[in-house]
């Protein structure tokens, strides 16, 4: 049962959809009681048919024309949120937008907070609360791949698995309830079918869990440093990664004093590229502090590349470097390929090492082969889920109470009030994830990250 304070659903709302710029076609979303009423009063129409498209003008309180547009009106309880729903299609004027915002506040309604409309669509029954989140996850999607995570979810696809697993513990109290109320009529549980039918559930709960991680991945990606001495190419890499001149290049030592951060996908996965100073002893100050950062970027980073000059080989300054970063496990680059070649040094290449060159391109694709390699994720994640961190909190929690029922099956075969207690507790966090059970300051936190008009 929502525990949800029942004078939120009361007000009618409005905003702006569609972002407030300068733009072909905006669109302002009304919902509440009073929507209809609001549509009619602003476009001067009384006939106004449900799932229709109306060609009308839109008027203020003083008859002045402000606009001409679209308006459709969606009729409870089938819209979006469960209410009665009014879209204003207008041209994209910010003047005109706000306008006819005033005029649905003048007319009743109120500017809607941040997620307002998902929120009441939750409330009112017409999606829960992981389909909510995956709203918002698909507007903040980076890549393609994150936006498929969050249509999965948003499909509903979380909350059957989430349900098929709530029916097997819920089929457990239903059981266990039976024999403890009418002990003569029902025949006892068998407590190896119970132990059963935990060890299933908690064998889903570990593969949900443990989507977890690559789903962060996915939706929120890693960052990967490119270290180095200087004048090895790092930077020029950099430009060759991202795909344009961002990174200044120079034939100098030092060029680079402090980190530079792009963003790149990389098979769909986001990735935050850092180009570093070269790491080297200086007595530069300014270069001191650069260099400092580099150490410090290499201690945040998911993923290091390590470059060097393959025309000039492997270095001693090489080697001390590459000892001082391992525990990183780096992936090691020679770049300048284009030099090496040109002097015919093919008997100097090393193994396990990808060539390439910043210039040409020559072995980029290669090293975002290994890139992606080494997260260890698909690039084509079908229908498979990924949970957040809030489903990830509760799964863990469910997990931990029927592993102590699991531990301590032989001992609560003879105490069953007890076992159905620990059962019902591991149901209700499982609830939680959907939204089942929910308080109004949960709900807070998660529709406070939404965009206006969402």
């Amino acid at each position: 049962m929502k525990q949800i304070n029942p004078f939120s659903l009361e007000d009618t709302i409005v905003a702006n959809v569609t972002p407030l710029v300068p733009s072909a076609v905006s669109i302002v979303r009304i919902s509440g009681k009073k929507a209809l009423d609001i549509g009619k009063t602003i476009s001067k129409k009384d006939n106004i048919e449900p799932r229709k498209v109306h060609f009308v003008r839109f008027y203020d309180q003083n008859e002045n024309l402000i606009d001409e547009g679209l308006l459709i009106y969606f009729k409870a309880p089938n819209s979006f949120t469960g209410e009665d729903v009014v879209e204003i299609h207008t041209h994209g004027s910010v003047p005109v937008v706000k306008r006819i915002i005033d005029e649905a506040i003048n007319l009743g309604a109120r500017f809607a907070e941040a997620g307002e409309f998902t929120k009441r669509a939750f409330l009112n029954g017409k999606i829960d609360l992981t389909q909510a989140e995956a709203i918002a996850q698909l507007i903040e999607a980076k890549t393609s791949t994150a936006s498929k995570i969050a249509v999965n979810i948003l499909e509903g696809k979380l909350s059957e698995q989430i349900n098929n697993l709530r029916k097997v513990l819920l089929n457990l109290i239903t059981l266990i309830e039976a024999e403890l109320n009418f002990p003569e009529d029902v025949e006892e549980v068998d407590i190896e079918h119970i132990q059963k039918e935990i060890e299933k559930v908690l064998s889903q709960i570990d593969r949900l869990i443990s989507s977890y991680k690559k789903g962060q991945i996915y939706t929120q990606g890693i960052k990967l440093a490119i270290i180095g001495r200087p004048n090895v190419g790092k930077s020029s890499l950099f430009n060759a990664l991202i795909g344009y001149e961002r990174a200044i290049v120079s034939e100098y030592q030092g060029t680079t004093r402090d980190f530079i951060e792009e963003n790149i996908s990389i098979k769909g996965i986001p990735v935050k590229l850092l180009d570093t100073a070269g790491l080297r002893e200086t007595n530069d100050t300014i270069e001191k502090i650069g260099i400092q950062k580099t150490k410090e970027k290499l201690e945040e980073a998911d993923i290091v590349i390590f470059v060097f000059d393959a025309s000039e080989g492997w270095t001693k300054e090489d080697k001390t470097l590459y000892e001082e970063i391992k525990q990183k496990k780096p992936i090691i680059v020679g770049n300048k390929i284009d030099l090496l070649l040109d002097k015919n040094h093919r008997n100097n290449i090393i193994k396990d090492i990808i060539y390439v060159s910043s210039k040409t391109k020559q072995g980029i694709p290669l090293l975002e082969e290994k890139i992606f390699e080494r997260l260890n994720v698909k690039e084509d994640i079908g229908d498979e889920i990924y949970i957040n961190f809030r489903h990830y909190k509760a799964l863990e929690k469910s997990k931990a109470t029927l592993e102590s029922s699991l531990k301590n099956l032989e001992m609560l075969k003879n105490q069953k009030e007890i076992l159905m207690l620990d059962i019902q507790e591991a149901e209700k966090h499982l609830e939680e994830i959907i939204g089942e059970i929910t308080t109004e300051d949960v709900l807070g936190n998660i529709f406070s990250n939404f965009c206006i008009g969402k």
